[in-house]
Formats: structure tokens, sequence, C-alpha cells
């Protein structure tokens, strides 16, 4: 009887140890069911959270890259816009610069004096009209050409009716329609008339 109990005892005993070996089978299984689980959500979440880091890099590149590209384009504007006006203001300055014209050389020049008609008779000195014009103003070097425009001959003769002929010029006499010319290298003042009609008289001022 005593054996039968010590067989029962044993028995027992190997039976909770298989329960509890069951029972501790169980709870590894458990535990490692739960320890896996959330090993999968975390490794999860990591994979969402660096999708999100991405869309948002991606979304700032592109915002960078829109917002360079506007400031490139603004620069470009600018740049053209800067060009514009400096090609409005050369165009301004061309137009606003006054054209200045080189003065041109000027060399020795001539004055015409012309006898008229009717000046072979008196009455002409009363108006100073013997000679056309009875006074003349040039400068040295220039030269003086009187026309016999009248039908009778006279001359030009350097003097006056009162004190003759000085001798520095003297046409003698010419006819209608022919001309005489004295050019004057000194400056001074020089009275001329006509020997044949002392009534006639002029004057040349040189300087």
């Amino acid at each position: 009887m005593a054996s039968v109990d010590k067989a029962a005892m044993v028995w027992s005993i190997a039976i909770v140890a298989v329960g509890a070996g069951f029972a501790m089978s169980a709870g590894i299984a458990l535990d490692t069911g739960f320890t896996s689980l959330p090993t999968v959500s975390t490794t999860s979440d990591s994979k969402i959270e660096a999708a999100k880091q991405q869309i948002e890099m991606e979304q700032k590149l592109s915002m960078e890259e829109e917002r360079a590209k506007a400031m490139e384009e603004q620069t470009g504007a600018m740049g053209e816009t800067s060009v514009e006006l400096e090609e409005t203001v050369e165009q301004e300055v061309e137009l606003s610069a006054p054209i200045i014209e080189a003065p041109q050389a000027t060399g020795p020049m001539s004055v015409d004096v012309a006898i008229p008609t009717g000046t072979a008779v008196p009455g002409c000195e009363e108006t100073n009209d013997c000679y056309l014009p009875d006074t003349v103003s040039i400068n040295a070097g220039d030269t003086v050409i009187w026309s016999n425009t009248d039908t009778a001959a006279h001359t030009v003769t350097s003097g006056s009716p009162t004190n003759g002929p000085d001798g520095i010029f003297d046409s003698s006499l010419f006819m209608a329609g022919a001309t005489f010319e004295v050019t004057f290298d000194d400056s001074g003042s020089y009275d001329y008339f006509c020997m044949v009609h002392p009534w006639m008289q002029g004057n040349v001022q040189v300087s």
C-alpha cells in the first residue's frame, strides 16, 4: 500500500512537472508573440516616418527649386530692364548732346563795288551813290572789285580830288562792262576818286 502511494505521488509530481513545463512553454510562446508584435509595429512606424520625411524633403527641394527659378527669372527681367534703361539713357544722351561744327577756315574774301549808270553827271555825290557802296570794310588780304555798269568810262584812283592821286592804285580809264580790282595787304584807310568825274569819291577801310 505504501508503494502505491509513493508511485501515485511520483506520478502526480511528474504530471505537475509536465503541466508546469507546458505552462512555461505557453508563457514563453505568449511572451514571444507579444514581444514580436511591438517589434513589427516599431519597424512599420519607422518606415512610415522615413517616408514622411522623404516626402517633406522632396517638397522642400521642389519649393527651393521653384524659388530659385523665380529668383533667376526676376534677375533676368531686372537685367533686361537695366539694359533697356542703359540703351534709353544712351539714346537720350546722344539726342541731347549738342552738335558742334568745327569752324571752317576762312581765306581772303572779295567785295564788289559797282559804278552805277548816270554817275558821269553830277548829283550822285549828294546821296553817296557814285560808288555802290561808297565805303567798304575788309580785312588785310581781301580784294575789292569795281565793276563799271555805267555807259561812260571811269577811273578808280587812290587819293582825293583836292590832293590828287597818291600813287597807291589807279585803274586808268576802263570802259563800260570792264572791271578793276585791288588786293589790300596792309591795314589803313584808303580814299579814292574818279579822275574824269572828281565828284565821284569812295573809301576802303582795311583792318
